[in-house]
C-alpha cells in the first residue's frame, strides 16, 4: 500500500472524524434537543446499514436470541453514552467534552477488574490518578490559578460527560465479551437499530419539555449538517474503516492512535466554534492525553501482539 495512505493513516483519519463529531452535535444542539439529535442521527445509520446489509441482515440465523440480545445490551450502553455525552454538550464546551469522553479508555482497565477478577498494572493505576487530575483541571477550565480551590466547582455539562465516559467503557467491555460470539455485520446493524429505538421512545417526552419552554424545532443547515455527518461519516464510515484497518496495526499503535481523538476535537472547537483552553483547562487536557497513551501503553503490553 502507498506509504501516505498506510493502515495508520486510516485510523488517524477515523479518530479525525471522530473528534469533529463533538463541534457538529454542538452546533446542531442549537437547533434540536439532544434525544431528537440522537434518534434522527441514528435512524438514517441504521437505513444506510440496512441498504449496505439488506440481503443477509434479516436471515433466519441471524434473528435469534443470541444474536439479538447482546446486541440490545450493547446498545443501551452505545445509546447511555451517546446520551450523556449529547446532554453534557448543552452544558459544557466541545474542547471539554473530547477530553472528558476520551478518560474512557480509564474506565475499562478497572472494569476489567470485575470481569477477569484482575488488578490492571502499576502503570495502570498511575494514569488513572494522572486522568483523574487532569479532568479536575479541565472541570476548572474558566477558574484562575488563584484561589483554585476556592472558586472548586464541577459542571453539569463535565459530571455528565463523565458519566458518558464510564458508558463507553462498559460498551468496550461488552464488545469484547461478544465480538467473539456474533458475526461483525450482524452486531453492529443490530447495535445502530436498537440504539435508534431507544433515542425514539426517549425523544417524544423530551420534545414536551423542549416546546413547553418556547423552544421550537428549526431544521436548518446547522442540525442536518450534523445529522449526515454523524450518521454518515462519524458512524458508518468510521466503523468500516476501524474494522477494516485495525488488524493491520499492533493494538498499541492503534490505541495511540485513536487517543488523538480529543486533540482533533480541540483543533476542530477553536478553529470553527472559536472555543479557548485557559492554563488551567491546557494542562489538564495535556495530562488527560499523557494519562490516555499511558494507560493504552500499559494495558496493551499485557496482551499478545
Amino acid at each position: 500500500m502507498n506509504r501516505i495512505f498506510s493502515p495508520e493513516f486510516f485510523l488517524i483519519l477515523a479518530a479525525f472524524l471522530w473528534g469533529g463529531t463533538f463541534v457538529a452535535i454542538k452546533l446542531a444542539l442549537e437547533s434540536v434537543p439532544p434525544f431528537f439529535f440522537i434518534a434522527i442521527r441514528f435512524w438514517i445509520a441504521g437505513l444506510a446499514i440496512l441498504l449496505i446489509y439488506r440481503k443477509n441482515l434479516f436471515q433466519k440465523g441471524n434473528l435469534k436470541r443470541s444474536v439479538w440480545f447482546p446486541s440490545l445490551l450493547t446498545a443501551i450502553c452505545v445509546f447511555s453514552g451517546y446520551a450523556f455525552q449529547t446532554l453534557g454538550l448543552v452544558y459544557t464546551t466541545a474542547t471539554q467534552s473530547g477530553f472528558i469522553t476520551g478518560a474512557y479508555v480509564i474506565f475499562v482497565p478497572i472494569l476489567q477488574i470485575l470481569v477477569e477478577k484482575k488488578l490492571p498494572a502499576f502503570r495502570t493505576w498511575i494514569a488513572v490518578v494522572v486522568v483523574l487530575f487532569g479532568l479536575f483541571l479541565i472541570s476548572q477550565n474558566d477558574s484562575q490559578w488563584s484561589g483554585l480551590l476556592e472558586q472548586l466547582r464541577f459542571s453539569k455539562g463535565d459530571l455528565l460527560t463523565l458519566a458518558s465516559a464510564f458508558f463507553f467503557a462498559v460498551y468496550i467491555i461488552l464488545i469484547d465479551i461478544f465480538s467473539k460470539k456474533i458475526q461483525e455485520k450482524q452486531f453492529v446493524s443490530f447495535q445502530i437499530l436498537f440504539t435508534a429505538a431507544l433515542a425514539t421512545v426517549v425523544f417524544p417526552f423530551e420534545l414536551i419539555f423542549f416546546t413547553s419552554e418556547g423552544q421550537s424545532l428549526r431544521f436548518d443547515s446547522y442540525f442536518w449538517m450534523g445529522v449526515i455527518y454523524t450518521s454518515l461519516f462519524a458512524t458508518i464510515l468510521t466503523t468500516q474503516l476501524h474494522t477494516r484497518f485495525q488488524k493491520a496495526v499492533s493494538p498499541t499503535r492503534a490505541g495511540i492512535l485513536f487517543s488523538l481523538e480529543p486533540v482533533f476535537s480541540f483543533i476542530l472547537a477553536y478553529l470553527i466554534l472559536g472555543e479557548r483552553l485557559s492554563s488551567i483547562g491546557a494542562l489538564g487536557s495535556a495530562l488527560v492525553l499523557f494519562g490516555i497513551l499511558l494507560s493504552e501503553m500499559g494495558k496493551w503490553n499485557q496482551r499478545k501482539e
